[in-house]
C-alpha cells in the first residue's frame, strides 16, 4: 500500500473498532506498517496523534449515545473502553468541558470531532509532503439533509486565534475553546437548525432561513458571546468567532464546492 492507502485503512479501521479496545499498535498491525512510522505519518498528515484521535472519536460517539440512548453513563463508559465512571468523566470533561450528566441534560449537538478525511497532507518519513490538501472532517453523511435545505442560508463560523491558544496553552485548552464555540452555537440555535464542525476551527449552522437578515439575526445571538472567557487549569482566556453567509444552491449540490465556499465566507468576514 502507498501512504495515502495506509492512512485510509487506518481511519476506517479506527471507525470500525471504537468499541473493541482499539490501540495504535492494532492499527499498525492492520496496515502492515511499523507503529513509529504510522504515528509519525498520521501526526504529520492530521496534526493530531493517533492515540488522541482514537480518544476523541470515542468521546464524540459517547456524546451521541448520551443524547440518543437511555444507556447509563457507566454503560456508555464501559462500551468505549473506560473502566470506571470516574475515568470516563475526567476524559469527557477534558474534551467537552462538562460532565456527561450535565451534557445529557443541556446539549443537543454531539459531533465535536467527526471522522477525519484522508484527503490531506501526507508526508514521507523525512517530512517531505507527497500529498497536499486541506485537513477536513468527513460529514458527507449529512449530504441529504443539506441538500434538502436548498435555497436556505448557512452561517459559516470561524474561531479566532485557535492556533495561539494551542501554541501557548496547549491542545487541551484548544479543545475546550472548540467545545465552547459549539456550545454557543448549539444553545442559541433553534430546533430547526443543524450545527456542524467542518474543520479544526470552522463550524456551520444550517438554518431554515430564506433571507440573510434572518440568518444574520441567528448569527448575532451567537456572536454576542464574543469576548466571554473560559477556564483551563490556571488559565482564563477569551473565545470569539466571526461569521459569514452562503446560500445552499438549488439543483445539483457539489459537496466540496459548498464547504469550500463556507470556509471562505467564515474566514473573510471582517478581514
Amino acid at each position: 500500500m502507498n501512504k495515502f492507502e495506509i492512512l485510509s485503512v487506518a481511519l476506517e479501521y479506527v471507525e470500525e473498532n471504537l468499541t473493541t479496545g482499539i490501540t495504535p499498535e492494532m492499527c499498525a498491525e492492520k496496515c502492515s506498517y511499523s507503529l513509529s512510522n504510522l504515528q509519525k505519518m498520521f501526526s504529520c498528515a492530521f496534526h493530531i496523534g493517533l492515540s488522541d484521535y482514537i480518544s476523541r472519536r470515542k468521546l464524540t460517539l459517547a456524546a451521541r449515545d448520551l443524547l440518543e440512548t437511555n444507556q447509563s453513563v457507566l454503560d456508555i463508559a464501559l462500551k468505549y473502553g473506560y473502566n470506571s465512571h470516574e475515568v470516563f468523566t475526567r476524559a469527557f470533561m477534558r474534551l467537552w468541558g462538562v460532565t456527561p450528566s450535565k451534557y445529557r441534560k443541556n446539549r443537543k449537538f454531539s459531533e465535536i470531532f467527526p471522522k477525519l478525511s484522508e484527503s490531506t497532507n501526507v508526508c514521507d518519513e523525512k517530512g517531505k509532503v507527497i500529498i497536499m490538501s486541506k485537513r477536513t472532517f468527513d460529514v458527507s453523511h449529512l449530504y441529504d439533509f443539506i441538500k434538502s435545505r436548498s435555497g436556505k442560508y448557512v452561517v459559516c463560523f470561524d474561531m479566532v486565534h485557535l492556533m495561539w491558544i494551542n501554541d501557548n496553552l496547549g491542545s487541551a485548552a484548544g479543545d475546550i475553546a472548540i467545545a465552547e464555540c459549539l456550545r454557543r452555537i448549539d444553545e442559541e440555535a433553534d430546533e430547526n437548525m443543524l450545527p456542524i464542525r467542518i474543520g479544526g476551527d470552522e463550524f456551520l449552522l444550517i438554518t431554515d432561513c430564506d433571507n440573510e437578515a434572518d440568518a444574520k439575526a441567528a448569527a448575532d445571538k451567537i456572536l454576542a458571546h464574543n469576548g466571554e472567557t473560559v477556564k483551563y487549569g490556571d488559565n482564563e482566556f477569551e473565545v470569539s468567532m466571526r461569521a459569514g453567509f452562503v446560500v445552499i444552491p438549488n439543483g445539483n449540490l457539489k459537496y466540496n464546492e459548498l464547504f469550500n465556499a463556507c470556509v471562505i465566507a467564515g474566514r473573510c468576514k471582517d478581514e
